[in-house]
């Protein structure tokens, strides 16, 4: 049961770190933290992609696992004098699996302050603002 207790805390510090694209840095330590006991060498490039090696038998096979860090992110533009939060995405994202979710908002300080992704209700919107809604 404790190789499953260490898979599971893996993946949920994995899937807790924040990480939009261009700011990967938060998963990148998780999954460093993880991958070095098991490998002979970890490295970082210039755009900041995790690389470690393990070397086996020179004849043996040679194999690669290659995955990507960051996550659905979007960028805040405005917040209103009510408080609404404005935002615009940061890299690919679907908006009709958006609305309802809960997000964390990362300040400049470091504060997280945590979210509901919300809109306008049907009723109040023009036909034209209708029109152009989540589809």
């Amino acid at each position: 049961m404790a190789k499953l207790d260490e898979t599971l805390t893996m993946l949920k510090d994995l899937t807790d770190a924040k990480g939009i694209p261009g700011n990967e840095k938060e998963p990148r330590d998780v999954m460093k933290k993880y991958i070095t006991p098991h490998a002979d060498e970890v490295t970082q490039d210039h755009l900041g992609s995790l690389i470690a090696k393990k070397t086996g038998e020179e004849n043996g096979p040679k194999v690669m696992v290659a995955g990507h860090l960051d996550e659905v992110g979007f960028m805040v533009t405005r917040i209103d004098k009510n408080g609404f939060v404005f935002f615009q995405p940061v890299g690919g994202w679907w908006n009709q699996v958006m609305l309802a979710q809960r997000v964390t908002i990362m300040t400049r300080n470091g504060d997280d302050v945590t979210g509901v992704i919300g809109s306008k209700p049907p009723h109040i919107l023009s036909a034209e603002a209708r029109k152009s809604q989540l589809r």
